[in-house]
């Protein structure tokens, strides 16, 4: 893949810097800002550079909500994971107590050490006289209409026309079964079996903007 670095910069700007002769150069760019003991706000972008024009022509053609629901899905990979980890840090001492709260023997491991070992010199930890709050519903964890679609205008707008479109869908079935009537009508049945199958399928796709996987892809 080509060499991988990752810089921080204090106190919340992290990137990580992926660069290949074959594929280009890919970054990802995350300012995490606490909001609140146990809470915090991403701001994200992936720049790339591509060795190649096509998969440069490919990113320009595809919709914005479609990379957002794909990165979406990426934080949500670790959300249920590192929401109750900070709890347990709490628990097992804070900050101070990390490299014995934790096992972390590996290169990979080093990011952690690296933060937590800033957060400890500087006195870095946000909110440190908080406590954190109950941990909410596994589904509230997973949340995305209030977290981000309704702050985003490219996912706010497809939701709305996703919205509009499962309407007209059920327009189209009613319509084939107006001009085609009666069970016995082939045109009429499979006018409305497409109907169905369209407003399912938008259904599901609207589900994604409202709410991530309950079990991340690694995990199946």
């Amino acid at each position: 893949m080509g060499s991988q670095s990752t810089r921080f910069v204090a106190p919340c700007l992290m990137w990580h810097d992926l660069t290949s002769k074959q594929l280009g150069r890919t970054l990802t760019v995350v300012y995490a800002t606490p909001t609140g003991k146990g809470t915090c706000r991403l701001f994200a972008r992936f720049p790339f550079q591509f060795a190649s024009p096509i998969p440069a022509l490919f990113v320009r053609l595809s919709p914005r909500w479609y990379s957002h629901l794909g990165q979406n899905g990426v934080l949500e990979d670790d959300q249920i994971f590192l929401h109750h980890q900070e709890r347990y840090l709490a628990a097992a001492g804070g900050s101070d107590r990390f490299a014995k709260a934790f096992y972390l023997p590996t290169r990979a491991d080093f990011f952690v050490t690296a933060l937590r070992q800033w957060v400890n010199d500087f006195a870095g930890e946000p909110f440190p006289a908080g406590e954190f709050p109950a941990s909410p519903p596994r589904d509230r964890l997973l949340e995305r209409y209030r977290s981000h679609t309704q702050h985003c205008r490219s996912c706010r707008g497809a939701l709305q026309n996703i919205e509009r479109l499962r309407v007209g869908a059920i327009a189209l079935g009613l319509a084939a079964l107006a001009v085609y009537p009666g069970t016995g009508s082939l045109w009429g049945i499979g006018g409305v079996t497409l109907a169905a199958i369209a407003w399912y399928q938008l259904g599901q796709l609207a589900k994604q903007f409202r709410e991530g996987r309950a079990v991340p892809p690694r995990n199946r």
